[in-house]
């Protein structure tokens, strides 16, 4: 056995995602009629979430036709404000689902289904599962026309592949679509952590030098000094032919000698595992200093199946001194390869008790804060006279110790409260109730909700209701909270038309703003009949398409519109316009 095998580690191997590439190569056509360029890829890190699909560049515009990847009928179509916008989801015959998404309009026949369906319930924001092949369509027919909706930061078309028994997502580009890509991956800083029973010890960051295309080294004298446990993170991006865009990595392994020690691949995986991505980074590292870094080992609470090599310990440890080369490879799915080369110096500790020692009184006693340990796989009740915190096993990733504290905020109806730090991740929604300091006269307390700060200033609603002197709500955040009040109602402004005016134009456009609880609810009604309305939320912005209106014999048009944030504020606002 070589020295290198002498860890404490056992190699687990997932024979499920390690095998040879057997999707079909031939059986997708491109969904856009135009030279592919990727502004995302598959498993690419993202806010809270892995991306789940490829985003296709549509040259800047919208309303490029999106076409069938492949014979299929639609199953689903969904029209929200946020996430995916318009979307749609065309199963194939051949056991796969495609969806495209942040759509500007649907196909004629479809578009007329969804206004149909969005009167008949009178909701503008709708899900629909047709029948079976009400909405056949062959390879290459149009689908719909490209757009940024919802959460889209700009035109573009985001496409995905599904498996459609178990609804898991998978790589686009293991499917023989063309995305020419001729550029290895970038690597950024080297991460190295160090521990002690089990836990955090201390971190450097170590800078790397690239001497050629796809051939890093440390700066300096190439070495990192460890002793004890040690684990390593790398930051990694990748660029494709044609744009500058920063995409995913699809596989990153981590070498010590020629044994494999752990590998991530970006080939499938499921929804619900999508925000182990907070285990997967460094979190903290993100937070505090906005940058990305994959961990190439996994945090105790990390059940994410992209490792198809892992090791089950997690951190490096040799039982005597020693120098061990180390390699560390990132892979893009067109094969280009970037490798960092480095060696560890180890110097060999005696084994510390794996066993953390409770939180003494003493250390309550001297400590400014009150103190609360989290577990991974534990419940917790976190309770004070003014605070509760209900939170579910599975909600940390490994074992926490939370600084309590709390202090008077002016300008709010509870203390400010300080529950860990924001750079600690939470997997799960916890509960959360704050008690109010008092209740002015005359206010509504269904106006009160839970708000976070940051630095003591206000940062986001997080909801809640009200309950025998208490705020109840949801979240998946710690750090700083209070109850905050609602009682605005959101503003309207028209911005291409007004009052009184000839009504040319196909499409309206109104802001809305609502800066504290948000838009809920938004209705509008022309002559006194309900007409759909799009939110645009990223823009503010309600679109009114005149075509949608009823037939009247009569030029005057009454529009009426009713907005509700979740506060339950209400503004309403008329205009009388002309038809030609």
């Amino acid at each position: 056995m070589s020295k290198i095998l002498s860890f404490t580690l056992l190699l687990l191997f997932s024979l499920g995602l390690v095998g040879q590439n057997n999707y079909p190569q031939d059986y997708f056509i491109s969904p856009l009629p135009i030279k592919l360029y990727s502004s995302g890829t598959f498993g690419e890190l993202r806010s809270n979430h892995f991306h789940s699909g490829l985003d296709l560049k549509t040259q800047g515009k919208v309303g490029i036709p999106v076409l069938a990847a492949a014979e299929g009928d639609i199953v689903r179509i969904k029209v929200s404000p946020y996430g995916f916008g318009k979307a749609l989801y065309l199963r194939h015959p051949n056991g796969y689902t495609t969806v495209y998404a942040h759509l500007l309009s649907f196909s004629p026949d479809l578009e007329a289904y969804i206004i149909s369906e969005m009167r008949r319930l009178q909701k503008n924001e709708i899900e629909l599962y047709p029948p079976a092949a009400k909405f056949h369509y062959n390879q290459g027919d149009t689908l719909a026309l490209s757009g940024n909706s919802g959460g889209s930061g700009g035109p573009h078309l985001h496409f995905e592949v599904r498996d459609s028994r178990t609804e898991k997502i998978i790589n686009p580009l293991l499917f023989g679509f063309e995305v020419e890509d001729h550029r290895q991956p970038e690597l950024g800083p080297l991460q190295v952590y160090y521990f002690e029973n089990h836990q955090p010890a201390g971190q450097k960051e170590y800078s790397l030098l690239q001497k050629q295309a796809g051939d890093y080294v440390l700066t300096g004298d190439g070495i990192v000094d460890a002793s004890g446990a040690v684990s390593f993170g790398l930051s990694a991006i990748d660029r494709q032919d044609g744009y500058n865009n920063r995409n995913g990595v699809y596989d990153l392994k981590l070498y010590v000698g020629d044994d494999l020690i752990h590998e991530f691949k970006m080939e499938t995986f499921a929804f619900a595992e999508s925000r182990y991505i907070n285990a997967h980074i460094d979190y903290g590292l993100k937070a505090c200093c906005k940058q990305t870094s994959h961990r190439l080992y996994r945090e105790p609470g990390n059940k994410l199946s992209t490792y198809p090599a892992q090791a089950e310990a997690g951190h490096l440890t040799f039982d005597k001194d020693t120098v061990v080369p180390v390699r560390i490879e990132a892979r893009d799915v067109a094969g280009n390869l970037s490798v960092l080369n480095f060696d560890l110096q180890y110097t060999a500790v005696q084994e510390a008790s794996s066993e953390l020692e409770p939180i003494s009184e003493e250390e309550l006693g001297n400590s400014e804060f009150l103190i609360a340990r989290v577990e991974p796989d534990q419940a917790e009740l976190i309770k004070g006279e003014s605070y509760e915190l209900n939170i579910k096993p599975g909600s940390f990733y490994r074992e926490y110790v939370l600084e309590i504290a709390q202090e008077e905020l002016p300008e709010t109806y509870s203390d400010l409260f300080t529950f860990g730090s924001r750079e600690i991740p939470v997997h799960l929604y916890y509960d959360l109730k704050l008690r109010l300091n008092h209740l002015p006269k005359g206010v509504d307390p269904s106006k009160f909700f839970i708000a976070s700060y940051q630095d003591g200033k206000y940062d986001e609603y997080e909801g809640g209701s009200y309950k025998d002197g208490w705020i109840s709500t949801r979240t998946r955040q710690l750090g700083q909270f209070a109850i905050a009040l609602d009682t605005l109602a959101p503003e309207i402004s028209a911005i291409d038309f007004k009052d009184g005016m000839p009504l040319k134009q196909s499409q309206l456009q109104i802001r809305v703003r609502d800066d504290l609880s948000g838009l809920q609810e938004y209705d509008a009604w022309v002559n006194g009949e309900w007409v759909p309305i799009y939110y645009d939320a990223k823009t503010d912005r309600l679109l009114l398409k005149t075509k949608y209106w009823p037939l009247s014999q009569d030029s005057k048009q009454v529009l009426k519109l009713r907005v509700v944030d979740d506060k339950k504020n209400v503004s309403e606002q008329t205009w009388t316009l002309f038809a030609p």
